[in-house]
């Protein structure tokens, strides 16, 4: 009797630790389902419960569309390249605006670096609203209008400071070398931008032409043959062509002007995402005179493509500092909404096939000059330009 009430005892106790052992099971099944599913969730169903939970929840006011235009442009910082963007609507209309080469802004040129969260000013245009503000290359853009412009992309910071023609803009600047902080309002201006200046420049050894390149945009071709043939109709013995600041633009401008400084080969080649090349090339007509290229360490991009044909072909001398360093192609590609998106999607390389991407081009002679001289490229006196004086040296022993 004993015996059988032991056994019974000893079944339930079993059958006990059994039923645990399966409620543990289930248990666990449970709670990985449902951190499989939540893992693995929908991603337009997650932005709609965090949507839900504000509406329901939070005390701060927001913006739907802002909300979603900072999505896009989260979404593409999650790629590793500060050149790959969203451009919102705004964004789109200024980059249009400002490759055409007219534009209602201050007249700046600006970059960004992948270790800098704010854009710097590259350039200004001669004469336009921002020199005359006392804006200057190097200086820094921290907040446009008081909003702070951290992690913006450069097409976002000029959709922010482009604007009704006669409307103020209040620009929030730092300038590194001065460590001094300041607000600057300016008034925004019809931009007719001015790509390419010339002069001729009387030396002892002869005529010597003088042109300078601030961008590659669309205007910057017809620009260039204009100012080529002027020099070439006051009778110049060569070419100092100055890439310096020079932060880039179009890949077809650039080979055009590339394409009449080098004799027939190849100006540049680039490879996409599957391997393929694309080969640009000139024809047999090219300058035919002395040439020197200035460049320093804001010349990147386009010029840096030109920089590299002139350096392989050895049609020139370059004069200055190391380029900047840019050596991948950006598209921009536009969305059915009127936004866009900026993707990186290829490598550049010289005729010799190098790709000087985050190396850059070091020039033939190297004469360095100081960040405050440097900022100042186009304005700055005879006696202050130590690197066009060097080119005037160097171009004269080649007559």
């Amino acid at each position: 009797m004993e015996n059988r009430k032991g056994f019974i005892q000893g079944l339930f106790m079993g059958s006990l630790v059994t039923a645990m052992i399966v409620l543990i099971c289930v248990a666990a099944i449970t709670v990985y389902a449902r951190q499989a599913r939540w893992s693995g969730i929908d991603p337009n169903t997650k932005i709609m419960e965090i949507y839900s939970l504000l509406n329901r929840l939070s005390i701060v006011p927001f913006d739907k569309d802002e909300m979603l235009e900072s999505m896009y442009r989260g979404f593409l910082a999650g790629v590793d390249d500060p050149y790959t963007q969203y451009l919102d609507a705004a964004a789109v209309e200024a980059f249009q605006a400002r490759i055409s080469g007219t534009f209602v802004g201050v007249g700046i040129q600006i970059f960004s670096e992948a270790d800098d969260p704010y854009v710097t000013v590259s350039n200004t245009f001669r004469d336009a609203p921002a020199e005359r503000a006392g804006i200057l290359p190097g200086d820094r853009i921290l907040r446009v209008d008081g909003v702070d412009v951290a992690g913006r992309t450069r097409e976002d910071v000029v959709g922010m400071i482009t604007g009704p023609e006669n409307t103020i803009v209040t620009l929030s600047i730092f300038r590194e070398y001065e460590n001094e902080r300041f607000d600057v309002d300016i008034t925004r201006a019809r931009i007719e931008v001015p790509t390419v200046f010339h002069e001729m420049l009387h030396t002892d050894a002869g005529a010597v032409g003088y042109l300078r390149i601030e961008g590659f945009d669309e205007v910057t071709s017809g620009q260039f043959d204009e100012a080529l043939a002027e020099l070439y109709a006051e009778g110049m013995n060569g070419l100092i062509l100055d890439l310096r600041n020079n932060p880039g633009g179009s890949l077809s401008v650039v080979n055009e002007i590339t394409d009449r400084l080098i004799p027939e080969g190849i100006i540049t080649f680039t490879i996409d995402s599957r391997g393929r090349r694309e080969y640009f090339h000139s024809d047999p007509e090219h300058l035919g005179l002395p040439l020197v290229l200035l460049v320093n360490g804001r010349s990147a991009s386009a010029s840096e493509i030109l920089s590299g044909a002139i350096r392989d072909t050895e049609m020139g001398t370059i004069v200055g500092e190391q380029t900047f360093g840019k050596g991948v192609v950006q598209n921009v590609i536009y969305l059915s909404d009127g936004t866009a998106v900026k993707l990186t999607v290829q490598t550049y390389h010289t005729p010799n096939g190098e790709c000087i991407h985050g190396v850059g081009i070091e020039p033939h002679i190297i004469v360095e000059m100081s960040d405050d001289l440097s900022r100042r490229i186009g304005r700055l006196t005879p006696e202050e330009d130590i690197q066009l004086e060097a080119a005037i040296e160097i171009i004269s022993q080649k007559f």
